[in-house]
């Protein structure tokens, strides 16, 4: 009996751990999406500068007059 006592009693301790501890994660998760919602407000990531377009693809090396030739 006092065995099962203490059994119930270390199950609920661990529960109560558990439960404490994923309300830490919920809070922490809260603060983050509330930290990038006001950085997003701010303009998030949006360069001051206008940035370059990215560099064209090189033309192949074959000739282009209809031949199928290739280098």
């Amino acid at each position: 009996m006092r065995a099962s006592l203490v059994g119930i009693a270390a199950l609920a301790a661990f529960l109560t751990y558990c439960f404490q501890q994923a309300k830490k994660v919920h809070a922490a998760k809260a603060e983050v999406k509330e930290d990038l919602g006001r950085w997003e407000g701010e303009g998030g990531n949006d360069p001051a500068v206008a940035t370059p377009a990215p560099v064209p693809a090189p033309q192949f090396s074959y000739p282009g007059t209809g031949s199928d030739a290739r280098h």
